[in-house]
């Protein structure tokens, strides 16, 4: 973390909005569904110059991609990890069954097409990596778009879902007895 004397810096948790046509294509990825590679690309890539250049321009101090180019803020870890499969099934919250009213209204403001956030995929096996291409694309492609914003921020950097959220969002399969 940067400090400054002269004033309070301002970062932010990292998430941002995908934007379309990059959110449906991304969401179409994590179904399984044929993309064109290409396109998904230059569409990452633009919207990591978009997310940027916002960033600088409403005054973010220490910025990132905004993990445009992951399809939700844990879930894409499936797409990168082995040991994945089926649907965790989450527990609704109890804000969500003890305030129904407020699920409903909350729910009508979503998307009609989403990730697998609610319906996560589940730990079925050991987890472990299939090779690292998927993160060194994410830093070369960060490294080439902030260079023109670089002298403009105080830190550039990358998130990662840790392990907790993950784990509370990719609930382990629980064996039955038979």
């Amino acid at each position: 973390m940067q400090k400054s004397q002269e004033r309070i810096l301002v970062t932010h948790a990292g998430s941002l909005p995908r934007g379309e046509p990059l959110g449906g294509m991304l969401i179409d990825q994590e179904a399984g569904e044929s993309i064109d590679d290409a396109a998904l690309k230059k569409a990452i890539d633009a919207r990591v110059s978009y997310v940027l250049n916002k960033q600088v321009e409403v005054g973010i101090d220490e910025v990132n991609d905004g993990e445009q180019g992951r399809v939700g803020f844990q879930t894409y870890v499936a797409q990168r990890m082995s040991g994945f499969g089926g649907v965790s099934n989450r527990p609704s919250g109890k804000d969500w069954t003890t305030f129904p009213q407020y699920a409903e209204r909350f729910l009508q403001r979503l998307p009609s097409r989403m990730g697998k956030v609610s319906n996560a995929p589940q730990a079925i096996a050991d987890i472990k990596y299939q090779g690292t291409d998927h993160i060194a694309g994410e830093i070369e492609r960060l490294a080439k778009m902030a260079a023109p914003i670089r002298p403009r921020v105080a830190k550039i950097f990358m998130n990662a879902a840790s392990p907790g959220i993950i784990a509370t969002t990719m609930l382990k399969r629980v064996l039955q007895d038979p």
